[in-house]
């Protein structure tokens, strides 16, 4: 039993510094999803008012797709029909994905 303390500190200790990591991806291009135009770095050329801001939370498996569709309803809900600085982020729980629901003013 004593032989096997130093092999198993040893496996305890290389699983622990080449813990797993994850790399995912969000889309920065903008465009139209599900009737909302979602701008990421740029902001609209058009006139717009600001409604709210949204922020989504989501545990270690919410991946951006299924974030960015929780915010895209919410934003619906909320009458608007744009969404503004999107920004995905991950924390040590979780992640986020948040942004200002807009409605763009009419053209004159």
């Amino acid at each position: 039993m004593r032989n096997l303390l130093p092999i198993l500190s040893a496996i305890l200790i290389i699983l622990f510094v080449s813990s797993c990591t994850t790399t995912r991806t969000f889309s920065t291009a903008e465009g139209s999803y599900d009737g909302i135009e979602v701008f990421t770095a740029k902001t609209p050329e058009k006139n717009f008012k600001e409604i709210k801001y949204i922020e989504v939370q989501g545990g270690w498996f919410s991946g951006p797709k299924g974030l960015l569709s929780k915010l895209l309803q919410r934003a619906k809900d909320a009458g608007a029909d744009g969404l503004v600085n999107v920004q995905y982020n991950t924390l040590h729980v979780g992640s986020t994905i948040s942004g200002t629901a807009v409605k763009f003013e009419e053209s004159n």
